[in-house]
């Protein structure tokens, strides 16, 4: 996530939200990213919001880097339908996909 932040913008540090959760870590209103665990995780902030994408490149960015891939190949895709009967469908396809990790069927109320 540093290497990111340096590209994304100038506050470089990356906040832990161990112990404290992500509310008491990043101010109101300021958008972030965010990586966590069961036992905390990292935020950084995101300076640059001029670009609509930015948050989408800086998460698949930093994601890439984790795994070791190169950013630029990563999840890169030409430009689909954003109608909103394309994303619906593309919705109703990941929950079709995902069925059977979905925990949230387990509770009350879940189908």
């Amino acid at each position: 996530m540093t290497e990111q932040a340096e590209e994304w913008g100038t506050h470089t540090k990356v906040l832990s939200t161990r112990g404290k959760g992500l509310r008491r870590t990043i101010p109101k209103g300021f958008p972030y990213f965010n990586v966590e665990w069961d036992d905390g995780g990292f935020a950084q902030i995101i300076e640059n919001e001029s670009n609509s994408n930015s948050f989408k490149d800086f998460g698949l960015d930093t994601i890439a880097g984790m795994m070791g891939l190169d950013p630029m190949k990563f999840n890169r895709r030409k430009k689909e339908d954003t109608s909103f009967d394309s994303e619906r469908a593309a919705v109703l396809d990941f929950v079709k996909t995902w069925k059977e990790f979905d925990w949230t069927l387990a509770l009350d109320g879940g189908e």
